[in-house]
C-alpha cells in the first residue's frame, strides 16, 4: 500500500466515521443500566437513532460527537487512557438564574455521582474540567463512556426547564401512615431513620386532606419554582433564637464579666438537584436535607469575677437535635409525589413553651414528624396540567 492509498484509507475510516459514539458503547446497549438510562427495544439511545436516521442533517440540538484529542504538550501519558471533549455550550446558554454563575459545575457534580469520586483520585493521572463551552476528560474508555452518557442527559434532555413544588409539613405524630401505608413505594432511607417514598398524586392529596380534617399538621412552607434541569435548588426555612452562651468582659470599669449571647438556628435546609432521565418521564434527584431543632435551653449558674453586683450569673446549655439526609433517588416518576420523612423533630419551627410558658406535659409537642412533599414536572407538562384543570372547571 503506497502513502496515498494509506492516507485515503485513514481519512475514510478514521475521519468520516467516528471511532465510537456514546450510545454505541457496551454500557449504552444495555436496556437499563440501573441509573435511569432507558433504551428502546433495539438498544439504542435517542441520539444514536437520530444520527442513524439522518446523518446528512444533524440535529443542532444534539451534543457534539465525542472526540478523542491529542494530549497537551508535556502531558505525562498514561497507558490505556485518552482525552475526550464535549460541547456543552447549549446547556450553559440556557436561562440560568443570576445566582448560578457557573452552570457547568452541575455536570461535574453529576459525573461524580455517576462514576464516584475515587476513579478520579487514584494512582493514574485523571482530568475532569469544564468551562462555559467545553467539558474535557482524561480517563479510561469505560469511565469516558460514563461521562458521555451524563453529558448527553444535560445537552439533549427532553426538557430544559422543570417546575418543582416543595412543601414542608409538621405532622403532629406518625399516625398519618395508617390509611395510606400500603400505597407508599419505598425509594430509600437515611442514616438517622429517615424514609423516602413515592406515592400517587391523589394519594398524597388524600394524606394532606386527612391531616387537615384532624388538625394533625401544620404547613411550614409551600412554593412552586421553575429551575433548569440538573441545577441545584436551595430552600431554607428557619428561625433564630438567642441564648446566653457564656460570659464576656464588660467595657465598664469594675463590672468585670457580663452575660454574652449567641444565636441558635432552628430550621430546615433542602438542596435538591433533579435531572431528567433519557426518556423524560422520570428524574434522578440528588437530595440533601438537614433538619435542626432546638429542643430546650437548660439553665445553670456560674460564679463570675465581678467587683460590682452579684457574682452568681445564669447561662444556658442548648439541647439541639439534627438529622441529615444526603442521597440520590433514582427513577422518581414525574407523575408521582416524593414524600420524605425527616424523623421526629418536636415542635420544629413552632412554639414549644406550652400552656402559659410552663411546659406542662401534654401541652408541649413531643412527637412532631417533619415531612417533605416534592412534586416535579416539565414546563410543558405543567402547562398541560393547568389547561386540563381549566377545561374541567369550564365543564
Amino acid at each position: 500500500m503506497n502513502r496515498r492509498t494509506a492516507l485515503f484509507s485513514t481519512l475514510l475510516l478514521g475521519g468520516l466515521l467516528p471511532r465510537s459514539l456514546p450510545a454505541q458503547s457496551p454500557r449504552a446497549r444495555d436496556r437499563d443500566d440501573g441509573r435511569g438510562r432507558r433504551r428502546s427495544s433495539d438498544g439504542t439511545s435517542r441520539v444514536a437513532r437520530r444520527l442513524d436516521d439522518d446523518l446528512s442533517e444533524p440535529d443542532p440540538v444534539a451534543p457534539e460527537p465525542l472526540e478523542e484529542e491529542a494530549e497537551p504538550a508535556d502531558f505525562p501519558h498514561q497507558p490505556g487512557q485518552a482525552w475526550r471533549s464535549f460541547d456543552i455550550s447549549r446547556y450553559t446558554g440556557l436561562p440560568h438564574s443570576q445566582a448560578t454563575n457557573d452552570p457547568q459545575t452541575a455536570l461535574v457534580d453529576w459525573i461524580f455521582r455517576r462514576t464516584g469520586s475515587s476513579p478520579w483520585h487514584g494512582e493514574k493521572i485523571a482530568v475532569l474540567s469544564a468551562t462555559r463551552t467545553q467539558l474535557r476528560a482524561y480517563h479510561t474508555p469505560k469511565v469516558l463512556d460514563q461521562v458521555a452518557e451524563m453529558v448527553e442527559r444535560f445537552t439533549d434532555a427532553e426538557a430544559d426547564i422543570l417546575s418543582v413544588r416543595v412543601r414542608f409539613v409538621a405532622a403532629a405524630d406518625p399516625r398519618w401512615r395508617y390509611a395510606v401505608y400500603s400505597r407508599l413505594n419505598p425509594m430509600g432511607s437515611g442514616p438517622h431513620g429517615q424514609q423516602i417514598w413515592s406515592v400517587k398524586v391523589e394519594d398524597a392529596a388524600f394524606v394532606m386532606a386527612q391531616m387537615g380534617i384532624t388538625q394533625g399538621f401544620k404547613p411550614l412552607y409551600d412554593q412552586r419554582v421553575e429551575m433548569v434541569n440538573g441545577q441545584t435548588l436551595r430552600i431554607e426555612q428557619s428561625v433564630r433564637q438567642n441564648y446566653v452562651a457564656g460570659l464576656q468582659r464588660a467595657s465598664a470599669v469594675g463590672l468585670g464579666f457580663q452575660p454574652g449571647t449567641q444565636p441558635l438556628v432552628e430550621g430546615i435546609e433542602l438542596r435538591l438537584s433533579p435531572l431528567l432521565t433519557y426518556e423524560g418521564d422520570a428524574l434522578d434527584a440528588a437530595i440533601d436535607l438537614k433538619a435542626t431543632t432546638i429542643r430546650k435551653l437548660h439553665g445553670t449558674k456560674v460564679i463570675a469575677p465581678r467587683e460590682i453586683g452579684p457574682s452568681e450569673m445564669a447561662i444556658d446549655v442548648p439541647e439541639v437535635s439534627e438529622t441529615r439526609l444526603n442521597q440520590t433517588v433514582l427513577n422518581w416518576p414525574l407523575d408521582q409525589t416524593l414524600v420524605i420523612s425527616a424523623g421526629i423533630h418536636p415542635g420544629i419551627l413552632q412554639s414549644k413553651t406550652g400552656f402559659l410558658n410552663l411546659r406542662i406535659p401534654g401541652t408541649v409537642p413531643t412527637t412532631t414528624e417533619l415531612l417533605v412533599f416534592l412534586d416535579a414536572s416539565t414546563r410543558l407538562g405543567r402547562m398541560k396540567e393547568e389547561g386540563a384543570r381549566r377545561n374541567e372547571g369550564g365543564d
